[in-house]
């Protein structure tokens, strides 16, 4: 039998939207002291967070051993570093419509159901108000029981220009997110294995988790930065085995690094996950005018000029040296050398030929010669690196993914390396016996026997 649902809440717009929603509910008011702790002084996402959750002990102190399912919600607006609640009287919402007028504003409503607790933001920009626009609005009674002093529900839509996020938590209860955790079953150490597995569980985890676990508690984006990369470098591990299985368990690992990353930002008030996913919906769709309008592109390299062009217009890349610097200096340097050197050729600098390029390597590893015989360190490094450079715009040119062609080279000498290890150690002997001359012939011998075996 489903536990019966208690809203903590006398709001009407809350109440509405679990209607809507089609939840069956009970109204409880929490009635408890909405003073923020100093310490979430400067902390809305927290703050919202924290007086959630003591709405929702509130009531479970009164239900006593009732198996009951308790949502609590608290709203708050903040701006300029303030936290705006309810307006004691009419003045002081005058002077919140006034600061909020002509500007963004967050609104941060935290939620707790049982043992979950969340917090989502939404983005709000106001028109410019006029002082007598605020009263006329202030007079229609709506701006008094309202954090913010407005409610975009009512007559207070007309305050809002634009809003980016869910409008739903503007009116004091992400109803998406609500029913997903209701949906879900959250989770405790009771119902772990009622887990479902879907985006709202995984959600639920990770807030517990950054709430509970000593480790998870000290995380920062930077902390964790690297981990990023690693799964995505196992990820491809996985492609490149064909490995299904191993596939699945790594995109897993991946998914968790953006969740993480995503619920740090939403403690901060920065962002969260739902901004994440409907900003990359966003991006799809601008980037695909050829399926969402009368884009035309037809064939795959019109569709990648397309996506290159509109992605240069939305970072604001004007000349072709923006989109040069544009490229992310965190990339692997072959990989970064490979992507300057299309965006170079793309603006019209590149070589005619082959030739010409090999020309070029071949000029950089002459000129390398002469540091190394001047025994310059600092133009030896340089000449190395011109070096390097230069093979990645042979890679290019050739279109072999240097990456990948690198990486099957160190994967070949792995192989080749140990046909020689185990010949040594069959001879009884190890690498310092032999002559430089002896373990080439050694080295070329394994190479002919794995190449047969490759065949």
């Amino acid at each position: 039998m489903a536990k019966q649902i208690i809203l903590a809440s006398a709001s009407p717009r809350r109440c509405e939207l679990m209607r809507e929603a089609g939840f069956d509910f009970k109204v409880v008011p929490a009635n408890v002291d909405e003073t923020i702790p100093q310490e979430l002084a400067d902390k809305p996402a927290e703050a919202a967070v924290f007086l959630a959750e003591l709405k929702a002990r509130a009531i479970a102190a009164k239900q006593g051993d009732c198996a009951v399912t308790i949502v609590a919600a608290d709203t708050i607006v903040a701006i300029d570093g303030l936290m705006l609640g309810k307006p004691a009287d009419e003045q002081e919402a005058f002077d919140m419509l006034r600061r909020l007028s002509g500007r963004r504003h967050t609104v941060y409503t935290g939620v707790a159901i049982d043992d979950c607790s969340f917090c989502e933001s939404t983005e709000v920009v106001f028109h410019e108000l006029t002082d007598a626009q605020i009263h006329a609005y202030i007079a229609t009674g709506e701006p008094s029981d309202k954090a913010g002093a407005y409610g975009i529900q009512g007559r207070g839509m007309l305050l809002v220009r634009r809003i980016e996020g869910d409008f739903y938590n503007v009116m004091g209860l992400p109803i998406s997110r609500v029913a997903q955790v209701l949906q879900n079953a959250p989770l405790s150490e009771g119902n772990a294995a009622r887990c479902k597995g879907g985006i709202a569980d995984l959600l639920t985890i990770m807030t517990r988790l950054r709430r509970e676990c000593p480790w998870d508690k000290e995380q920062t984006h930077e902390s964790i930065r690297v981990n990023v990369i690693e799964e995505a470098y196992e990820v491809a591990d996985a492609i490149d085995n064909a490995n299904p299985v191993e596939l699945c368990e790594e995109l897993g690992d991946l998914l968790l690094q953006v969740v993480f990353h995503a619920e740090m930002a939403r403690e901060q008030g920065h962002f969260d996950f739902t901004a994440v996913c409907r900003g990359i919906c966003d991006k799809l769709i601008y980037r695909h005018p050829h399926i969402y309008a009368a884009g035309g592109a037809t064939t795959t390299d019109k569709v990648l000029q397309t996506w290159e062009a509109l992605k240069a217009q939305s970072k604001g890349d004007v000349t072709a040296a923006d989109r040069l610097e544009s490229v992310p200096k965190a990339l692997p340097a072959l990989m970064r050398g490979e992507k300057v050197g299309k965006r170079a050729a793309s603006a019209g600098f590149d070589f005619e030929n082959v030739e010409q390029i090999i020309g070029c390597a071949e000029s950089e590893l002459n000129e390398l010669k002469l540091a190394i015989l001047h025994k310059n360190e600092g133009e030896i490094e340089a000449e190395f690196g011109d070096v390097l450079f230069s093979c990645c715009n042979l890679g290019r040119f050739l279109r072999k993914n240097c990456e990948k062609a690198l990486t099957q080279s160190i994967n070949r000498f792995i192989i080749r390396f140990r046909e020689l290890e185990d010949n040594l150690i069959l001879s009884g002997k190890s690498f310092g016996e032999f002559s430089a001359s002896e373990l080439d012939e050694l080295w070329q011998s394994a190479k002919k026997k794995v190449a047969h075996h490759a065949q």
